[in-house]
């Protein structure tokens, strides 16, 4: 990991972030290779050249409208990195409509401005209910089923804690929300789990961002081959 980045985003830099399309096409094939689920590893096709093209005609066209061809830009991004991602020799497929995508994203994101924020986790449920399912692979959708008031009381106890203990308490309250998030999440009739532990995921992050300091940063891909590494095997789909 630490090669392959250093090399792409060293051509990154180069160009002044043209080529950074390949380096993310580069990047994901060897991420996704190196991911599997029941020993079945995962790919990803795609090539440099259609995603600059793709990037760049979209990030024009959200330029243009000032940010409210946004949500046309997600589907167009979301469906070609979805149709390049592949399990089992069979891709990913991920289709959503601009139009009430933008509704839902205006609507929600005018609650959660009138409430200060307060509606933030209503908004996320909301968002994600209607996302999750436009995801699919081998004709099984996804869907997620957390709701709003669930995630406030989470979200409000676990900032409170880390609050308290000056950010100690950061790893114990990610694993708490990351099993809820992925509790209520499902593909097909799959349901997903995680299962972290807050001491080893406090070990596991005091360590690398210790070394990634002491490197001067050049730790962390190791921080994060390690750290992914036990997330994945803390997951598990259809158990």
């Amino acid at each position: 990991m630490f090669s392959l980045f250093f090399v792409q985003g060293l051509l990154a830099a180069i160009t002044c972030g043209i080529y950074a399309p390949w380096a993310m096409a580069k990047i994901g094939a060897y991420l996704a290779e190196k991911t599997s689920l029941d020993g079945k590893a995962f790919s990803f096709t795609g090539d440099g050249g259609e995603m600059f093209s793709l990037f760049f005609v979209q990030g024009l066209l959200t330029a243009i409208t000032c940010g409210i061809y946004t949500p046309w830009a997600i589907n167009k991004i979301g469906a070609y990195v979805a149709s390049k991602t592949s399990y089992e020799g069979k891709a990913f497929s991920f289709s959503v409509d601009g139009g009430e995508l933008f509704s839902l994203l205006f609507v929600q994101g005018l609650l959660v401005g009138i409430t200060f924020g307060i509606y933030s986790t209503w908004a996320m449920a909301k968002i994600y209910a209607f996302l999750a399912p436009k995801l699919s692979h081998d004709g099984k959708a996804f869907a997620f089923s957390g709701e709003g008031g669930e995630m406030f009381s989470l979200f409000f106890v676990q900032g409170l804690l880390i609050g308290i203990t000056c950010g100690i308490y950061t790893p114990w309250a990610m694993a708490k929300i990351y099993s809820y998030l992925a509790s209520k999440a499902s593909w097909g009739q799959d349901a997903f789990a995680i299962e972290l532990e807050g001491g080893k995921l406090f070990s596991l992050m005091f360590k690398g961002l210790l070394l990634t300091g002491i490197t001067c940063g050049i730790y962390y891909t190791w921080f994060m081959a390690e750290l992914g590494s036990y997330a994945a095997d803390c997951s598990s789909v259809g158990a």
